[in-house]
């Protein structure tokens, strides 16, 4: 299989103990396609999922080349114009100079092959003036960059090896070289979660980046135990380990008054919401009109009515259209029902969430399914997971 990443050293151990397990080089997330190259981070943040894949604490592998990447995206099932690409989410791409330069040899590809996707890169690491160049670079030649500052106002006992007032300073940085930034807040430990952290992260954020997008904890049952030492309340709700995030109470309410504090700032708790906003386009993963779009995110009235008038134009969703994107997808024949004005797809079957997150951009409706409890990805709230708040 061409998108699958077999350097065959899957038996070598990292610092936590896991052995060293990979991803394939292009795969199917949430809200966007992963393309992963590079896999491994020096950094060991204490919440990171990549700590039970043994992919912490150890040099990043470039397992393809740049033009390879590319080729691996293109020619990938879940590959399609218009959908964004994360690049490097194995790894903190910024982290080293080998990595950069891998960085810089694949904006250089995606551009000399005019690949019309949206590009995200996501970093809590300082961004090097000639990184930032290469990337600014990259956008006046016609590729659309994204920068996802990972900030949160963890102290460096949970987030390992990061230099947080370098990350700070990236806000302005970006933000005068012209690059879109979405401040990414995730995720919140009760430590984090007290008045003046939250105020100085959003202030700061709010000054520069075009929108926050505010998310949980993801508890996988793995490293259930190992956080527990950090929260140990997560061990109280068993449900954390399906949840699509889990917020610290002060949290939760505090990013959900942010329309108070910032009346001009939007803050969103879907990613598909701040992608379409920072895009210009209306959202297109079945947000619109659900309780998450009406109550929980702050979403500016220019976006709103972007989404109104796409909704109103949006073709009837037919049982052709939902059997042929289910054909394409290898799930022909699977049952399934219409549910909440055709804007929900409910499919009575067990599916991996990327074949899931593939769907609700075929048909452009939220696709809920039943979970495959060996997926290796985590549960995700445009599947249908919903959020856990202790306290």
């Amino acid at each position: 299989m061409a998108d699958v990443a077999d350097p065959g050293t899957s038996a070598v151990e990292s610092g936590t103990g896991h052995a060293r397990t990979w991803t394939p080089i292009v795969d199917q997330h949430a809200t966007w396609i992963a393309l992963n190259p590079v896999q491994g981070c020096p950094k060991r943040c204490t919440y990171c999922f990549l700590n039970e894949r043994g992919q912490t604490a150890v040099p990043p592998k470039h397992l393809v080349s740049a033009a390879r990447s590319v080729e691996l995206l293109l020619n990938s099932s879940f590959y399609a114009p218009p959908r964004p690409v994360a690049l490097y989410t194995w790894t903190d791409v910024m982290a080293l100079p080998d990595s950069r330069r891998h960085l810089a040899e694949l904006l250089e590809e995606l551009v000399r092959r005019k690949v019309p996707n949206p590009i995200i890169l996501i970093t809590k690491c300082h961004v090097p003036d000639d990184t930032l160049a290469t990337i600014a670079t990259a956008r006046k030649r016609g590729l659309t960059v994204l920068v996802y500052l990972s900030y949160s106002g963890l102290g460096r006992d949970i987030e390992r090896g990061i230099r947080h007032e370098a990350l700070a300073e990236n806000f302005p940085r970006l933000a005068e070289a012209g690059i879109p930034i979405v401040h990414y807040w995730r995720p919140a430990f009760p430590d984090s979660a007290d008045p003046d952290t939250m105020h100085r992260v959003l202030d700061h954020a709010a000054r520069y980046a075009r929108c926050t997008i505010a998310a949980g904890l993801k508890v996988e049952k793995d490293a259930l135990t190992r956080l527990a030492q950090v929260w140990p309340e997560l061990t109280a709700r068993p449900e954390v380990t399906e949840a699509e995030g889990v917020y610290p109470r002060a949290f939760w309410e505090f990013i959900h008054r942010t329309w108070q504090l910032n009346p001009d700032y939007p803050l969103f708790h879907t990613n598909s919401c701040a992608l379409a906003f920072v895009l210009d386009q209306p959202e297109s993963f079945g947000i619109f009109g659900s309780e998450v779009c009406r109550v929980r995110n702050h979403c500016p009235i220019a976006q709103r009515e972007r989404c109104t008038v796409a909704d109103a134009q949006r073709p009837e969703l037919t049982t052709d259209a939902i059997d042929a994107a289910l054909a394409r997808r290898g799930l022909s024949w699977t049952p399934y029902t219409v549910a909440d004005g055709s804007r929900e797809v409910v499919i009575d079957a067990t599916i991996d969430t990327s074949l899931a997150a593939a769907l609700t951009q075929d048909l452009g409706v939220r696709v809920r399914v039943r979970r495959n409890g060996t997926d290796a990805y985590w549960s995700s709230g445009t599947a249908g997971a919903t959020p856990v708040v202790l306290g």
